[in-house]
């Protein structure tokens, strides 16, 4: 084998190494549109945690639904991104993307915040982040309005 195809080789197998640990960590984690639903709760507790390797901690809530009294994790956003304080007991509405993981709590990625009359949007209607960019890309974190 030629030290170009040894060199392709290694490239490749390294690619594929990447590409696994990548869809290893997010495969059962990403928005989907057709599992959005609209949630009314309280804040049980705030949390920053590490989600996604080389990325900044996000902010993840515990919420107690109003309707069933389920606690569900919400990731909402990296923690530089989302600019607004909560309180334990604080009442939410999210609109996100309901994620089943066996044997684990429900998680809600969230596409729309509304806290106090005040929606954040922190993902468009396909999912796809406001963050995208980074925090020197992120002008214009706060686009919507009054509830």
């Amino acid at each position: 084998m030629s030290r170009a195809a040894a060199l392709r080789t290694a490239l490749l197998a390294a690619f594929l190494a990447w590409t696994g640990t990548i869809a290893a960590q997010t495969s059962s984690h990403f928005y989907d549109v057709d599992t959005e639903v609209r949630i009314e709760g309280a804040v049980e507790s705030i949390r920053f945690e590490p989600r996604y390797a080389g990325t900044a901690p996000f902010l993840v809530l515990g919420l107690r639904e109003k309707k069933t009294d389920r606690i569900l994790q919400v990731e909402v956003s990296p923690a530089w991104f989302f600019d607004r304080d909560f309180h334990q007991g604080e009442a939410v509405r999210i609109i996100g993307s309901l994620v089943s993981q066996p044997g684990q709590p429900a998680l809600l990625i969230a596409r729309e915040v509304t806290v106090q009359g005040e929606t954040v949007t922190v993902r468009d209607r396909k999912g796809f982040p406001s963050w995208r960019g980074g925090p020197k890309g992120s002008s214009g974190r706060r686009r919507g309005g009054q509830a």
